[in-house]
């Protein structure tokens, strides 16, 4: 589910005893969200049903304060009206706050049923099922801006008396005056064309080659060869689809950095303590000694080429296009080198401490109950609790068939979303990329992995566009900087199998 809020204004419409009857907008179309969304008009067509909408409290599903008894799609976005009870505490509070000018934001929270993207990236909303409308504090969407509207309180006594003698198109009447009256009060948000810009400008740097003064302005040109820099939400939708797919990415601590190498600081050894009277002397305790280590980064290409035609066929994103290649290439690379990697010209792999004898388990021939469980004693107590198996999906085929003294079996399918399955209770987590179970092969590692293992990335992605090597296509040669490394290998345990 997703929530967006407008901020559009809420009045408090009449009094029906002690709740209190609000108005607002709950939605504004065509307007550029944080989460790079425009909600269509239409949207919430065929029209939602009131009744089966929530009214709730800041999006808390245990919160709700009140019923909604009105809900419509104008040009500008969609009306909502709706009843507070002030018999339960959060209703009371939404009263009084608006009434203040605390609060003034209205959000929805809907599942999407049909979208689409136009050519500078932004997914276009076409139709929703809106599940709830909350009263919020803070309204998500950057262009609207919220007003306080202690002003516009009516008089309650007055407007009871109108709702109840008037017939429903003199109601109508009255809520159409109070639109025209929002719209006197209140300057309708306007999208700011700084990001749109970016993107058109972009795009036709992907397309044509124009590398205009914005791009050298806002994208930031580079100089190492001649190409530019993604825009930052282009990077981060790049990042985000990498690490989604990346096991490392998923256990592993990251750090983002402008330079180079990353100095990691780590101790050898720990403090020690002990009892001692309260006039007694201290003695010196040890103290440990300090490893500085150093994480270079490494260049990571891709060389993505699409035709001429494909270029200019406006209907297709050719961001979207991009993305999706290079995330593709960028995985594959990334997944092998955190695993395997040598250090040389690309990450060093998680695999490559295996020369260390203390991070070394050795299982023997085949995977047994009683192994796993000896593997789990043999890790050090202060990371069991952040610990996670990193195995290949055919040795963990092996081992759920295995089952305990008591007929259990020791693989569950966890009921949690972000843990899919366990051994033992600790989670696990499967790559293509690790081992499988045969002689001399480390098939299973146990570990806390943000404390064993981080990863650098250098902020940026540099795109250089190539018409002139392949003359049947055009070329973009990208360049995504990333390092990684062992910093702690007492934090982990690799099983080495004969």
């Amino acid at each position: 589910m997703q929530s967006v809020a407008c901020g559009e204004p809420i009045i408090i419409k009449s009094y029906h005893g002690n709740d209190a009857v609000i108005f607002g907008y709950a939605s504004v179309f065509n307007v550029l969200d944080y989460d790079n969304d425009i909600i269509l008009k239409g949207a919430f067509l065929p029209k939602a049903e009131a009744k089966k909408v929530r009214f709730l409290w800041q999006h808390n599903y245990l919160k709700p304060i009140g019923v909604v008894r009105f809900l419509n799609e104008d040009d500008y976005g969609l009306q909502v009206e709706a009843v507070i009870n002030s018999k339960v505490v959060q209703g009371f509070e939404a009263i009084e706050l608006i009434k203040q000018g605390a609060v003034s934001g209205l959000s929805i929270g809907f599942t999407i049923k049909s979208a689409n993207y136009n050519n500078l990236g932004h997914r276009l909303i076409e139709s929703v099922e809106l599940l709830e409308i909350s009263i919020v504090t803070f309204p998500a969407n950057h262009h609207a801006e919220i007003s306080v509207v202690n002003s516009r309180i009516n008089n309650f006594r007055e407007q009871m008396m109108i709702e109840e003698t008037n017939p429903i198109e003199d109601r109508v009447s009255i809520v159409e005056k109070r639109i025209d009256d929002i719209e006197k009060y209140f300057e309708r948000p306007k999208i700011s064309y700084l990001h749109d810009e970016q993107y058109s400008q972009f795009d036709n740097y992907l397309r044509k080659g124009i590398e205009a003064n914005l791009i050298t302005k806002t994208l930031s040109s580079t100089e190492e060869f001649g190409g530019v820099l993604v825009t930052p939400t282009i990077y981060d939708k790049i990042i985000r689809a990498v690490s989604a797919r990346s096991p490392m990415r998923q256990l592993a601590s990251i750090q983002t950095i402008s330079s180079n190498v990353l100095d990691v600081v780590v101790e050898d050894g720990k403090f020690s303590c002990g009892w001692v009277e309260e006039s007694e002397t201290r003695k010196e305790t040890e103290t440990p000694k300090l490893l500085q280590r150093k994480i270079h980064i490494h260049e990571l290409y891709a060389q993505p080429k699409a035709t001429q035609r494909l270029i200019d066929d406006s209907v297709i994103q050719i961001e979207s296009w991009l993305i999706e290649s290079l995330v593709d290439s960028f995985v594959r690379a990334e997944n092998e080198a955190f695993i395997n990697g040598d250090g040389q010209k690309k990450p060093q792999g998680i695999l490559s401490v295996s020369k260390n004898q203390e991070v070394i388990f050795k299982a023997g021939k085949d995977i047994t109950t009683d192994m796993l469980l000896k593997m789990i004693s043999s890790l050090a107590e202060e990371y069991l609790s952040g610990c996670a198996f990193l195995m290949n999906r055919a040795t963990l085929a092996i081992i759920q068939n295995l089952k305990d003294n008591n007929g259990r079996f020791i693989w569950q399918p966890s009921l949690s979303e972000s843990l899919k399955q366990t051994i033992f209770g600790i989670p696990v987590v499967c790559s293509s990329n690790m081992p499988v179970l045969g002689t001399n092969a480390m098939s299973i590692i146990l570990g806390d992995f943000k404390a064993a293992y981080k990863i650098v990335d250098r902020v940026g992605v540099s795109v250089m566009r190539d018409p002139y090597t392949d003359k049947s296509f055009i070329k973009f040669y990208a360049v995504k900087r990333v390092g990684a490394a062992v910093v702690n290998p007492s934090a982990m345990k690799i099983a080495l199998f004969n």
